[in-house]
């Protein structure tokens, strides 16, 4: 009778602060101008596996093939945006700026702050190369987790830039490129010990790996020997710094993410005390619509996972308490009315929510009911009263009762 292992269930209370913070970081988006998109929760296996990184290969829940389809549950919902983007391309108005917030699945070891199932809201903005474009994604992280109730004590968005990065890495054969970045990627969840292991296994010199990743300020890179597509990398990373705030962020070159489609500026969000795993991440994927077939067209984005963003809530006590309140309880005081309080019930309900007694308990039974869902008032519907048209209201924070017309309620 357990849930899966790597799976939640989720109960009124935790599904309604879920909603809660969702509602949050919608309003923002929508304040950006985005609007909100849904796809399907499986996809082919081979939209998901084109272009997607090994490591998000291996973790995709494939279904059973039925005839000739073979699907997978999705592991991101870029890749499905982008399918989306990719049908109506000609006809949509650029920039195109979406948000989402849904379920995913990816088949890895569960543990604190990711699951197997879980959720994210994130936004795609599909139709500009221009930094402004990468700023306005960073800013509306910045601003989705500021809506949360965080500040810049409790976080903090790391920036990088793979072009920049690959530029910086141009001893490093083609054909391990991917498996570096991976690695860089993994570098704050690594001891050196193990990060110098995983590269002696690749034939990589760690020291000068090292040395890069630990480049902390943009005036350093004047130092160094550089190509054209670190230069390229270099330009668009000071221009996204030029537009958001400086208190939200910092250069981070370990900053590689672990996805094959990223093309540019890349950016996650951690806590401050480094206590979780990352709580939202993002980039720029210059390449990814032309790989599924569409003309070719600039994109960037962000998702905030909800496991690890509600860990950093709890942490914080920040998390919103539910509302279980319901705005009235109607109380059936006998038989004889309960036709009179099921109708006086359907009319208030379309205003206000509303129970009624459901299981011809004692008053003092309904009374109690009413106190454990935290009604805000209790309407008695008395034979005595409704036959002058007026109910009994009690308010329950107050205590204080009144007799009210019906109609006035």
């Amino acid at each position: 009778m357990q849930p899966v292992k790597g799976a939640m269930d989720w109960y009124p209370d935790d599904k309604q602060v879920q909603q809660m913070i969702f509602n949050r970081l919608k309003a923002v988006a929508e304040s950006y101008g985005y609007r909100e998109i849904e796809t399907p929760a499986f996809e082919t296996l081979e939209l998901l596996e084109t272009k997607q990184g090994e490591e998000i290969r291996s973790q995709i829940f494939v279904l059973e093939k039925k005839g000739n389809e073979q699907l997978g549950l999705r592991p991101d919902l870029t890749v499905p945006a982008t399918r989306l983007f990719v049908q109506k391309q000609r006809e949509l108005a650029k920039p195109v700026k979406w948000y989402y917030a849904d379920k995913l699945w990816r088949y890895e070891a569960p543990q604190k702050g990711r699951l197997r199932e879980f959720y994210q809201f994130g936004v795609e903005l599909f139709g500009t190369d221009k930094p402004e474009a990468d700023a306005e994604i960073v800013n509306l992280m910045i601003d989705a987790l500021k809506s949360v109730g965080l500040t810049e004590k409790d976080f903090v968005i790391k920036i990088n830039n793979r072009k920049l990065l690959q530029g910086l890495l141009d001893f490093i054969p083609a054909d391990k490129l991917e498996a570096v970045f991976r690695a860089i990627d993994k570098s704050d969840k690594l001891s050196i010990e193990e990060l110098e292991k995983e590269f002696t296994m690749m034939d990589i010199n760690f020291r000068k790996i090292n040395e890069i990743i630990m480049i902390e300020k943009l005036e350093e890179f004047e130092k160094l020997r550089m190509n054209k597509l670190a230069k390229e990398g270099l330009e668009e990373l000071k221009a996204v710094f030029s537009l958001v705030p400086k208190e939200f962020v910092k250069l981070d070159l370990s900053t590689a993410r672990g996805l094959s489609y990223y093309t540019g500026n890349v950016f996650e969000a951690f806590d401050k005390e480094g206590k979780f795993r990352s709580i939202a991440g993002g980039g720029r994927y210059d390449n990814l619509v032309e790989q599924y077939g569409g003309e070719k067209t600039p994109a960037t984005g962000f998702a905030i996972g909800y496991s690890t963003l509600s860990l950093l809530l709890q942490e914080k006590k920040r998390m919103p308490k539910p509302d279980k309140g319901v705005d009235f309880f109607i109380a059936v005081i006998n038989d004889q009315v309960r036709e009179k309080a099921f109708k006086i019930c359907s009319e208030l309900r379309k205003r206000y929510s509303v129970e009624i007694d459901l299981m011809r308990r004692p008053l003092s039974k309904q009374l109690d009911y009413a106190n454990t869902i935290k009604a805000k008032k209790v309407i008695f519907a008395g034979p005595d009263e409704l036959k002058k048209g007026n109910v009994k209201v009690k308010n329950m924070e107050s205590g204080k009762e009144e007799i009210v017309k019906i109609d006035k309620i």
